[in-house]
């Protein structure tokens, strides 16, 4: 009865253990300027994206449209604003979580779809030295060079796509403004391997110092 009791009791420890790694929170983030950062949950996606398919909020809040399974491309396809919305949203964290205080007012370029006109315009030159911070949240931390190659994107283009900018030199980073035209396939490769949940570091910081 004793060993019984004693078996009983490693069983639900191991047990309580298992659901204490399982149940493990995300950890919160907190923008430079102190703001708390969240996903979009599904009312948020109900209110900035009405036109799309009733189903779509629910799943889009649990993650459902991250990374590059068949599941996730066909809510890409059918809830097709409302994946943009969580994208974006992730992107628009982890900017806000590792950038400058001071440089926030570059927020609205720290996008998946930022035009060429956008870069080259007042606020792009302004914000030049973010260029390294855009790269690192786009890519959420992860190497997509894999898939960047299969897409036909240049050896000199590479490193944006494994989160990284090519040069420190202000000067040089210039020599890069062919990279602009495969925006579109890096971006792509990028949001096709964005996990369920944020893999950035809140603690990174950028390698360069253009300021």
């Amino acid at each position: 009865m004793v060993t019984l009791d004693i078996a009983n009791m490693f069983a639900i420890t191991f047990l309580f253990l298992i659901s204490a790694v399982l149940v493990v929170p995300t950890a919160s983030l907190t923008s430079v300027t102190g703001e708390q950062l969240t996903e979009f949950t599904a009312d948020d996606l109900r209110s900035l994206c009405p036109n799309d398919y009733k189903f779509c909020a629910e799943k889009i809040a649990e993650g459902r449209c991250f990374g590059n399974s068949k599941r996730a491309g066909e809510l890409k396809r059918k809830c097709a604003c409302s994946c943009n919305a969580a994208h974006h949203k992730r992107i628009q964290n982890c900017c806000s979580t590792v950038g400058r205080a001071e440089m926030q007012f570059c927020l609205p370029l720290c996008a998946y779809n930022t035009t060429l006109t956008e870069l080259g315009g007042s606020l792009g030159l302004k914000c030049v030295s973010q260029l390294t911070t855009w790269a690192y949240c786009a890519a959420d931390a992860q190497d997509n060079t894999a898939c960047c190659r299969a897409k036909g994107v240049p050896e000199q283009c590479l490193s944006f796509c494994k989160g990284e900018a090519p040069t420190c030199d202000v000067q040089s980073i210039f020599s890069y403004k062919p990279c602009l035209k495969e925006m579109d396939k890096i971006t792509t490769c990028q949001k096709e391997n964005l996990a369920q949940q944020p893999q950035f570091d809140a603690t990174w910081e950028a390698p360069c110092d253009w300021e």
